[in-house]
């Protein structure tokens, strides 16, 4: 993609995309951004103050689109409680896999540093309490928040510990990857 007078910033985020899915992430800068892009080395500081900035926008809208993705399993009312956070297990797996180089850049260590990054901190705590509130839910109102938190955080490290190892090629033999991403969801009921 080369840029043609138009949005620069989108083309800036595009491009940082692209070479993220092409296992490029260490060379993204705004040096190569502009030679990729065709523009001049300082074009992409009318946009973004450094790359760092530039990344937490591009996590900023992961965080976004997965929030997105994630809300409309929760607002369902035709599942039941059990249902729901299978389902929410389910569209988590299946963001990550459509959105990879999303993915991928949203749990980079850089962008969870607690106050460094706020509109991903609030983004980041937004979609895990979309798991822990149905979490509690299936919980019913005996069980406690700490128990609640608890099995989110294990269901959370268990789909995402299944999108990475899809993501990075190592269940490639797997013939029918729908089937085996539901069945495991299904597993984690026993969670609950």
């Amino acid at each position: 993609m080369t840029y043609h007078h138009g949005d620069l910033r989108e083309a800036l985020i595009e491009k940082t995309l692209e070479m993220i899915q092409h296992h490029e992430t260490h060379l993204i800068g705004f040096r190569e951004l502009a030679r990729r892009l065709d523009v001049s080395r300082t074009a992409p500081y009318r946009h973004f103050e450094n790359v760092e900035c530039l990344l937490a926008v591009v996590v900023e809208e992961g965080f976004q689109k997965f929030v997105d993705a994630l809300k409309p399993v929760v607002k369902n009312g035709a599942f039941s409680d059990k249902a729901r956070f299978m389902e929410i297990g389910v569209a988590y797996i299946n963001f990550a896999l459509e959105h990879p180089a999303h993915y991928q850049l949203m749990f980079d260590q850089r962008f969870s540093q607690k106050g460094a990054f706020k509109e991903v901190e609030i983004l980041t705590k937004e979609a895990f309490e979309l798991l822990r509130q149905t979490v509690a839910a299936c919980l019913g109102a005996g069980a406690s928040k700490k128990e609640s938190y608890d099995i989110a955080h294990l269901a959370w490290a268990s789909v995402h510990g299944i999108s990475k190892l899809i993501i990075d090629g190592q269940w490639n033999y797997m013939r029918d990857r729908q089937k085996f991403i539901r069945h495991s969801c299904e597993r984690l009921l026993t969670l609950i």
